[in-house]
């Protein structure tokens, strides 16, 4: 006779710390699924404090006539699901929002704010704010709501699609946050000025393809160590000077009229219109440089770096790029990729780590003056 074997659960006996951090990495479909397995799966759903409502994902299978049919279900099982967290005082470490199709009808957009007011009630540490980039083909996007840009709880703001009711009102205070990243968002110089003015503990800064900015003054913002710009169609200026600003990324832009500081150690440059005179002036006021990325600027001829510190050097796709000249006695990685170029060092000799050199040329008449010597 066999003998029947008990089935254990022995994931429901888990902490509900680690039930969240499973949780977290579950889409909203599979954190509902799981919820019905068993009573500690459904408290551990009810107190997590992660939420991410990625419409996109929930109604990918569908078109839009279904999705107009099953949008209300939808809408109120996230309103039931913050409220309770909002009466119950759930704190939230981290809520996304990711709006469907047509994000512009007065719905929909009626529905976001008051999520995000919940997530607001409930403290939230990090929050996303998507729309579909797509929405009915449509250029109107999704305005958030004011009440984002005064909380003393957010240290991640995310918000990607989306645009300000400008011109903004009130000053902003985000007292803790600390990184922000802006992706296709409209705004106006005034409300930059005044988002960094209100935002002291800010560490981490990314603006891609942000439309409206024309002026971007970056000061006195103690704790900033990383910035990076990706394509401001309107920027005309550009001054970088938190003291302790290490790591700077400038892609797809013109770049004249700029200040980088002094405090740099990282710096990337990619598909970017520089010259060679900006470039070098550049170089020469970074004293702290140490690992330098150049990728597909077309207009560089001729490079010189002259820096004690610089370890680390990248460069990639400069079409034009005839000589690079070398006094960085530091220098331990070099890569190269690209047509053949005269590579030059004033010092006698550069202790080089690592070497990577990749040329692509009609011609192989190869002039070095560099002189390699590997550990």
């Amino acid at each position: 006779m066999e003998k029947r074997v008990k089935a254990e659960d022995y994931a429901s006996q888990l902490p509900q710390h680690l039930l969240h951090h499973i949780l977290s990495f579950l889409s909203l479909k599979q954190i509902i699924q799981t919820s019905v397995l068993s009573k500690t799966w459904y408290r551990a759903w009810n107190t997590l404090h992660i939420l991410k409502f990625d419409f996109l994902d929930i109604f990918s299978d569908i078109n839009r006539a279904i999705y107009e049919v099953n949008r209300q279900p939808q809408y109120n099982f996230v309103d039931q699901i913050l409220l309770t967290r909002s009466r119950q005082m759930i704190s939230l470490k981290k809520f996304t929002v990711i709006m469907p199709w047509c994000a512009q009808t007065q719905h929909t957009v009626s529905a976001a704010d008051r999520w995000i007011g919940y997530a607001l009630e409930s403290r939230v540490k990090e929050l996303k704010v998507a729309n579909c980039p797509y929405a009915c083909g449509e250029k109107i996007k999704y305005s958030v709501p004011q009440s984002i840009f005064h909380s003393n709880w957010i240290q991640v703001l995310h918000l990607r699609d989306c645009e300000l009711k400008l011109p903004f009102s009130g000053n902003v205070k985000l007292s803790c946050l600390k990184q922000l990243t802006f992706g296709k968002v409209y705004v106006d110089d005034n409300f930059v000025r005044d988002l960094l003015a209100g935002s002291p503990m800010l560490e981490d800064i990314s603006l891609i393809r942000v439309f409206g900015i024309k002026e971007l003054n970056v000061f006195n913002l103690v704790k900033l160590g990383k910035i990076h710009i990706e394509w401001l169609p309107d920027l005309e200026k550009l001054a970088l000077l938190a003291p302790n600003l290490e790591s700077i990324t400038l892609i797809a832009g013109e770049y004249k009229g700029i200040n980088l500081g002094v405090s740099c150690k990282y710096l990337s440059i990619s598909l970017s219109s520089i010259s060679d005179k900006w470039l070098n002036e550049q170089l020469k006021r970074l004293p702290h440089l140490e690992n330098l990325k150049l990728y597909f600027c077309p207009k560089l001829e001729r490079i010189e770096i002259s820096n004690p510190l610089v370890s680390k050097l990248l460069i990639q796709g400069c079409a034009k790029l005839s000589s690079v000249q070398i006094d960085a006695p530091c220098l331990r990685y070099f890569t190269y990729i690209g047509d053949i170029v005269s590579v030059f060092s004033s010092t006698n000799r550069i202790t080089l780590s690592e070497v990577s050199l990749d040329f692509y040329s009609k011609t192989w008449d190869i002039t070095c003056g560099l002189l390699f010597q590997k550990k």
